[in-house]
């Protein structure tokens, strides 16, 4: 239950699973709080708690107690208990949550060209990827966006997790999409990325992949490999092509009233746990692969083929450049995409 947070004030309270919790008692004289009383932030993901994207959420949240020196504290909900990611979303936005970690395709109700974001093929590699996200402004153009609408900062970046193609059948090129039904997302990207591939795309909800493809209602679907070990996709289809065709781009995005009403000594605290907690999970991800790999084939006996990457790229790369030109920011993904 997501309980609407008292707001900032002499004496205030948050009111949190039954308990009430001193805020914080003190503001400096810009209207911050003091770095001396001890803030309390809520943050949460709707990821398992034992997935490495909650696992770097978790870390941030501990991170951020360690580099405040205990002054700021953070209590981490994982694996949906605080609502599902839409409830996350508008909590966030609200305040009744401090901070979330979210794919940026929510981001795109307010700000449509995130749907450039959520297009296939945006890094060519881990080198490039990395390079992006851990240098400091290189995607300043969307964190000013969210900023400015709908008021969220982004104080760290979580992913590196590559998505492949899980099937009843297995593919060795593009052309073996030729007319297959494949699971979507309701999102028009994705649906309209299937349709480019050449594939007959349906929309079914998450919850309901395992089914779907075990009764044959669609013959696969596309997913990061942790995913398909946790819904255990791999028992109903047993071919995963190493498409590599998108690496996830995570936001962990925090109110930007409630960021902006802390001390520049708790911000700095914020800043230096994501640059330490960043890297370093963004790198677990991609040394995940392997091992998410092995898992597949030995627990779920699935096999692997690797496809012909150019005719995915090519047909997938016509998508990211209508929507770079439909939002009139061809440059900016030249730039840093291309």
């Amino acid at each position: 239950m997501i309980l609407k947070k008292a707001a900032l004030k002499k004496s205030s309270f948050l009111l949190l699973s039954g308990m009430l919790l001193p805020v914080v008692s003190g503001f400096s004289n810009d209207g911050s709080a003091q770095a001396s009383e001890t803030v309390k932030l809520v943050a949460a993901t709707i990821n398992p708690k034992d997935s490495l994207l909650a696992g770097a959420l978790v870390e941030f949240g501990e991170e951020v107690e360690n580099q405040s020196d205990g002054a700021i504290e953070v209590t981490v909900h994982t694996g949906g208990t605080l609502g599902n990611a839409s409830t996350l979303y508008q909590s966030v936005i609200s305040g009744d949550i401090d901070i979330i970690y979210s794919d940026s395709g929510w981001f795109a109700e307010q700000n449509p060209v995130f749907e450039v974001l959520s297009s296939y093929y945006l890094f060519k590699d881990r080198e490039h990827y990395e390079s992006i996200v851990n240098t400091e402004g290189e995607l300043s153009y969307f964190e000013d966006l969210l900023v400015e609408n709908p008021g969220l900062k982004t104080v760290m970046y979580a992913g590196g997790l590559e998505r492949n193609i899980i099937s009843t059948f297995p593919i060795n090129s593009v052309e073996d999409l030729e007319g297959r039904t494949m699971r979507s997302g309701t999102g028009a990207t994705e649906l309209e990325w299937w349709q480019n591939l050449g594939a007959n795309p349906t929309s079914i909800a998450f919850d309901e992949v395992y089914s779907a493809l075990q009764t044959g209602v669609v013959e696969g679907s596309q997913n990061s490999l942790d995913a398909m070990i946790q819904q255990r996709f791999g028992e109903v289809a047993k071919n995963v092509a190493r498409t590599q065709h998108s690496l996830t781009l995570g936001f962990v995005v925090m109110n930007n009233d409630r960021y902006e009403s802390l001390s520049s000594e708790h911000k700095e605290a914020i800043k230096r746990a994501a640059d330490i907690v960043q890297p370093e999970y963004i790198s677990k991800a991609f040394d995940q692969t392997r091992e998410d790999m092995e898992t597949l084939k030995n627990d779920f006996g699935v096999t692997f083929t690797n496809p012909d990457r150019e005719g995915f790229v090519e047909r997938s790369r016509i998508q990211l450049n209508e929507l770079a030109e439909e939002h009139d920011v061809e440059d900016l993904v030249e730039e840093i995409f291309n």
